[in-house]
């Protein structure tokens, strides 16, 4: 294991300033106050499309950092279709899950065991799948606050007198 690092207690945790992001590191630090900003920054991964968000992360002490997320707006129309496939694949999701609340409804109300075993072996065979509709569920949701933030918020900070 200590040929392959693969220890994980040798490791030592790298830690860098949030401004020479995206160098690899385990931890990011805000340049003027010292602050853990990690989670809000995303280093690019092979095979893993970009995220949606704010394309810069303002830490409380208002210095600002690119976060590796873009908006719908800035991306480019294949990227664009990939999200919108994901949102095909949530309304399948809700069709799915429709049919199977339609069939444990008609198990309960009927009182047929065979649709009670079947609602029971649905129910054991996709709550391990929860997560996954719950990440599925999730992208409809990102696309539209990336509408709302690219063009309702900056169409109206646009519109706002300048002091």
């Amino acid at each position: 294991m200590d040929a392959l690092n693969l220890d994980t207690k040798a490791h030592a945790i790298k830690q860098l300033h949030a401004s020479e992001f995206p160098e690899p590191a385990d931890v990011y630090v805000c340049d003027k106050c010292g602050r853990d900003i990690t989670s809000h920054l995303h280093r690019g991964r092979a095979h893993v499309r970009q995220p949606l968000g704010p394309s810069r992360y303002v830490c409380a002490c208002g210095q600002s950092y690119p976060s590796g997320a873009a908006e719908w707006d800035d991306l480019n129309d294949w990227e664009r279709r990939r999200w919108l496939a994901d949102v095909g694949l949530a309304v399948i999701v809700l069709v799915l899950l429709a049919i199977l609340s339609v069939l444990v409804h008609s198990a309960i109300v009927t009182r047929g065991t065979v649709l009670v075993a079947l609602s029971l072996v649905a129910f054991v065979c996709l709550i391990s799948l929860f997560p996954l509709f719950i990440a599925v569920l999730a992208v409809p949701f990102q696309i539209v606050a990336s509408l709302w933030r690219t063009r309702t918020v900056r169409a109206s900070q646009r519109n706002r007198p300048s002091k």
